[in-house]
């Protein structure tokens, strides 16, 4: 059986596990040039969005097939963790600017799925691994982008992960399965209508349909792990408040209760809302659901990694006005659990927006110092 599903997904969907802070950092810029782009089509407009799109699309590839060069030269875990981190940001965008880029998924479904199979490599295997497979990742990130900067043809067949999984039938999920996972979506977003399209790994994808608006949703282990609707017409503007109910409110209903609201942004009309679990009112930021509220609805909805366990969480020993010293000019810092150097990390992160973009730094709460400025 062939997955179709992308013949028929709206432009409003973050498909990439936004899973990172660097990931995460990328939200407002992705959600904004969605909206963007299908705004312009919509209203029959100069298509700048669709330009910007085309730009950050080649400019993406770029820095991925970069990333993945630089790759080839680790050989030790942490420089290709700290790669492996920001080649994923590059992942996502590019995988974004290819949703609004571009119209004819049937002969483009191989840079989705490349795409898709990038950032799971990334965020899910070791970089031990990564560096192993550095010349397969540099070979493709390079097809890519030669691909997407001169038009040429670009193939890929699932080799990151051992072969094209999603185009053959989940033998191990049933049509019981697909029946219960019906219900939920039906129950959980109000489907008027949904349409198995597809599974594999345990995922089972579906084309549905709400109030005249089409979209997918895709549930695994008895949860909606994302979904997507097109935007509703004639929504004058979001409150931000209500939003982050919303969004909390969406994400347990699909499966993802006791959520957090880390921050939330606006851009245009819709809310862009992450979320994550907190632990003693440590949010984990690695690991954060998505969500895109437009009016009083939420359209979008990625759980990220905001299900994974955190154990091994230090407690902190110093406040954070003391943390505050190594944070220049900072303003009250946010508690948060980060992995690094391969273990839990403590510390408080502190949001600068520059004339030149957000920036973060986080300071170690066990010991008040600088760890990371990204």
């Amino acid at each position: 059986m062939t997955n179709n599903l992308n013949e028929k997904r709206s432009y409003a969907v973050i498909i990439a596990a936004i899973i990172s802070t660097l990931a995460v950092m990328m939200c407002g810029l992705i959600s904004g040039l969605v909206l963007a782009v299908r705004e312009h089509r919509q209203n029959d407009a100069p298509d700048y969005g669709r330009l910007m799109a085309e730009h950050l699309l080649v400019d993406s590839a770029s820095s991925l097939r970069s990333s993945m060069s630089a790759l080839r030269l680790c050989n030790q875990p942490e420089p290709a963790e700290q790669i492996n981190r920001i080649a994923l940001v590059h992942a996502v965008r590019a995988e974004t600017a290819l949703e609004c880029h571009i119209d004819d998924w049937v002969n483009n479904r191989d840079k989705e799925a490349f795409l898709n199979d990038i950032a799971t490599v990334l965020h899910s295997y070791s970089p031990e691994k990564t560096i192993k497979m550095s010349e397969m990742l540099y070979k493709y990130s390079t097809e890519f982008y030669t691909s997407v900067s001169e038009g040429t043809t670009f193939e890929y067949n699932g080799e990151l992960v051992g072969g094209n999984e999603m185009n053959e039938p989940d033998k191990d999920v049933t049509e019981e399965d697909k029946k219960q996972a019906a219900e939920l979506i039906q129950t959980a977003l109000g489907a008027d209508r949904t349409e198995s399209v597809g599974a594999w790994n345990g995922h089972i994808e579906f084309y549905i349909e709400r109030n005249g608006k089409t979209g997918y949703a895709v549930v695994c282990n008895g949860k909606i792990i994302e979904y997507s609707f097109m935007r509703e017409e004639g929504v004058d503007d979001t409150d931000i408040e209500a939003a982050k109910t919303a969004a909390l409110e969406s994400a347990e209903a699909c499966g993802y209760p006791d959520l957090t609201v880390k921050w939330a942004e606006k851009t245009g009309k819709s809310v862009s809302v992450i979320m994550c679990k907190s632990y003693n009112g440590a949010l984990a930021s690695d690991d954060c659901a998505m969500a895109i509220v437009l009016g009083d609805s939420t359209v979008a909805f990625n759980s990220g990694g905001c299900d994974h366990d955190h154990t091994d969480i230090p407690s902190p020993k110093k406040s954070e006005a003391e943390a505050r010293k190594s944070a220049v000019n900072g303003g009250e810092g946010t508690l948060v659990v980060r992995k690094k150097d391969g273990r839990e990390r403590i510390c408080y992160e502190y949001r600068y927006d520059l004339e030149d973009g957000v920036h973060y730094v986080y300071v170690c709460a066990e010991d008040g110092k600088q760890m990371e400025v990204i």
